[in-house]
């Protein structure tokens, strides 16, 4: 008996909402049955080229009966609020990174797809390479020992232009700064490692390099869940850019990677690098936003069409991309009362 494809309505047509769209005309068992764009003339355009309807309002698209599905292209501070509203007529939802920045609308986000029994998630997708979930199983399975420190540094570069392209970049209700935009993945990757923040002893963010509303350069110290410590550096001021860098210690053993790569892993006294399976951990990104892998989009959107197909849990689920927001807050706030 065949499979009706999941019909997706993807929400913005710009950089992203383009790739992602390429990434869903590779998946068999889903298809894109609308498009919604605030810009009637990109949403039109859109929708011709791939045969289906547009709209400007997501209301209307998600009371249409044309989708099962919503998947989010837009500003990370709109995030929730258009998830809800999905939500809120029984529409499943897949937002781009992050789940949104304020932690309370992302908790209500969540607990309302959980309430209503629909599938969450976000492309969180470093959670997919598999040489991160190798060194994430032994962590969690106790071959590090106990942990230590759990650090990252993202230092990028971004131009003014890069800022200048849409109102909404660098502002601080709808982007963020540099840690909620560029830096969300690593400081996903060490909670996905150490465990949730539980603890900033130290923050500071600042407006160095850029006009614009939100920080370009954030340090914390930051304690997490397994009792590990940890630092977080992240810019968009370092010309020419650096690969952004988590670095793992262990009682028992340690971990690094640039970007997504692990380039260090062992314990127990033994080098374990050869075990690791690197043909998918491609990040990119250091000086071009989209000059990234699309490869963990791809494992992460059709994980995504085949839980709600399996009534399962995705790869990716709410409660998982919650931890980085609940993060985010703690650093932020963090940060604002240490200036």
């Amino acid at each position: 008996m065949s499979i009706e494809p999941l019909r997706i309505g993807v929400v913005g047509c710009g950089a992203i909402g383009q790739a992602h769209i390429g990434v869903w005309s590779e998946i068999s068992d889903a298809r894109i049955a609308a498009v919604c764009d605030a810009n009637p003339e990109q949403a039109n355009a859109m929708a011709r080229s791939l045969g289906c309807a547009p709209f400007t309002d997501l209301k209307a698209m998600a009371a249409s009966g044309l989708i099962d599905a919503v998947d989010l292209c837009t500003p990370s501070g709109v995030h929730a609020d258009q998830g809800m509203i999905a939500a809120e007529h029984g529409l499943h939802v897949l937002s781009e990174k992050p789940l949104d920045i304020n932690a309370e609308k992302a908790r209500a986000l969540v607990a309302l797809c959980e309430d209503r029994g629909l599938t969450l998630s976000c492309v969180l997708q470093r959670r997919t390479y598999s040489g991160a979930r190798t060194v994430a199983n032994a962590i969690h399975s106790g071959e590090f020992g106990e942990l230590l420190s759990c650090c990252a540094y993202i230092k990028w570069w971004r131009d003014q232009a890069y800022y200048d392209s849409s109102r909404w970049r660098g502002s601080i209700t709808l982007d963020g700064g540099v840690l909620a935009n560029q830096g969300i993945h690593a400081l996903d990757h060490l909670c996905w490692l150490a465990g949730p923040v539980i603890h900033v002893d130290h923050a500071y963010a600042a407006t160095v390099g850029h006009q614009m509303e939100a920080e370009d350069f954030l340090i914390a110290v930051v304690r997490f869940a397994s009792g590990a410590r940890g630092v977080i550096e992240a810019t968009t001021c370092c010309n020419p850019p650096l690969c952004s860098r988590i670095e793992v210690v262990g009682a028992r053993g340690s971990a690094a990677f640039d970007d997504a790569r692990v380039v260090q892993f062992g314990y127990g006294g033994e080098d374990l690098i050869r075990t690791v399976d690197e043909a998918d951990a491609r990040l990119g990104g250091r000086a071009e936003a989209m000059a990234i892998s699309m490869e963990g989009h791809r494992a992460i959107l059709s994980d995504f069409a085949a839980a709600v197909r399996d009534h399962r849990p995705p790869a990716v689920t709410g409660r998982d991309a919650l931890v980085a927001v609940e993060a985010l807050d703690l650093i932020y706030r963090a940060a604002s009362a240490s200036s």
